[in-house]
């Protein structure tokens, strides 16, 4: 670490203040970034329940109209192929959603992952700041202590001139 002879204590006041703000910015946003994914997850846990809902549907056509039934075939066919038609469709649908959801929980959990990043980069700089500046006061103590013996050494030599 290289001190920083000319900074003051207001300076480094700022600076330290400027990193702990930037720090809680990258909290802010991580916080967000999970709400976020947690509200992806909850959107696909329904896409999921609803494509399910609907291949349940789909498979319960199939089996309540074969077997004994199926001599209404003939009778009911055409409503039953548009009704089995529209089941199809919502569960392709149904589908498609749950893919699209699945992709954006992917990019939620990639923008949870960047701002956890972050977050370290502005802890390691913060603690490098913290770090910086308290070995710039121990130099600045110090500095006064030898400057305060120096002129402690030399008062009682003038004193015996």
């Amino acid at each position: 670490m290289t001190s920083k002879p000319g900074l003051s204590p207001d300076a480094a006041r700022q600076w330290l203040r400027l990193r702990e703000l930037k720090l809680q910015r990258e909290r802010q946003a991580l916080g967000a970034a999970l709400q976020a994914e947690a509200a992806q997850a909850a959107l696909l846990a329904q896409c999921e329940a609803a494509a399910a809902h609907s291949r349940a549907r789909l498979e319960a056509l199939k089996t309540r109209w074969s077997g004994p039934r199926s001599g209404d075939l003939a009778r009911w066919g055409t409503q039953l192929s548009l009704h089995r038609a529209a089941l199809d469709e919502r569960l392709e649908r149904d589908d498609y959603a749950l893919l699209l959801e699945q992709q954006n929980l992917q990019e939620a959990q990639a923008h949870t992952a960047q701002q956890r990043r972050a977050l370290q980069r502005a802890e390691a700089r913060e603690a490098a700041v913290q770090q910086s500046l308290a070995h710039w006061r121990r130099e600045r103590a110090q500095s006064q202590e030898r400057a305060a013996e120096l002129e402690a050494e030399e008062r009682p030599t003038r004193g015996s001139r």
